[in-house]
């Protein structure tokens, strides 16, 4: 367990198709007993990323107040093979530094994508020339 921003959950899909947006949600909760500073990395773990592939948190910090579990919300895109999601915690200090608190994992499979439907398909209009 951390010692003040515990990770309580990673939300993100069993599977998802080479390719697409994987959306995820990394759920932190301030143990300690006043409002602090939280932030989250996230690194999708495959051998074929480019060294420093982190996952995108538009928010990349928030101030939380005690007991209250705030999520982050973030997203990669898929590779061709499973990926296994690190999410690592941090709170900042009174000194003005971020420390290391928590983490946890979660994989993510590769699924097939989806066959495309008729209904996939639109008519255009198109001029003779």
């Amino acid at each position: 367990m951390a010692q003040y921003a515990d990770i309580v959950e990673i939300v993100a899909p069993a599977q998802a198709p080479t390719g697409s947006r994987v959306d995820i949600t990394v759920k932190v909760k301030n143990t300690y007993s006043s409002p602090i500073g939280i932030k989250v990395v996230g690194v999708p773990e495959y051998t074929s990323l480019p060294p420093g592939t982190y996952i995108d948190f538009p928010v990349e910090s928030a101030n939380v107040s005690p007991g209250e579990i705030f999520s982050f919300y973030g997203s990669f895109t898929m590779p061709d093979k499973t990926v296994t999601v690190h999410a690592y915690s941090y709170w900042y200090g009174a000194d003005g530094s971020w420390y290391f608190d928590d983490e946890m994992t979660k994989p993510v499979g590769v699924s097939a994508a989806p066959q495309p439907s008729i209904s996939d398909f639109h008519i255009v209009d198109y001029i003779k020339v």
